[in-house]
């Protein structure tokens, strides 16, 4: 897959900045490619019309768009090819790559026995 230039990523970060409020130190310190980095869950498919009334400073000009929620990051990245398609995973990475989900700030514990 295709390393983003700094312009890219300086880009997108602007992007973001108006769009959304982020705030720089907010992004990543670098963005991996050719991994798989985490999961969603996808909550529907809407045609772009549908997209636009439902979401109308949504950024996707897609045909189709993916509605997603709950992004959860892995704790380690897993190699994969160019796949930018839907793919089915392969069940051994799925495996490992489900033990290595890293946990909402609500769902960890304090790390202190009783707490």
């Amino acid at each position: 897959s295709k390393v983003p230039t700094q312009q890219e990523v300086d880009q997108l970060h602007e992007f973001y900045r108006l769009h959304s409020g982020i705030q720089a130190n907010k992004f990543p310190p670098h963005y991996p490619t050719s991994c798989l980095v985490g999961c969603v869950d996808v909550v529907d498919v809407l045609p772009q019309e549908e997209y636009r009334g439902q979401y109308p400073n949504g950024e996707s000009m897609s045909p189709y768009v993916f509605v997603c929620e709950n992004p959860l990051e892995l704790l380690i990245k897993f190699p994969m090819s160019g796949k930018h398609k839907l793919f089915k995973l392969d069940p051994k990475i799925l495996k490992a790559a489900q033990k290595t989900v890293k946990k909402r700030p609500e769902e960890r514990g304090s790390g202190v026995a009783g707490l």
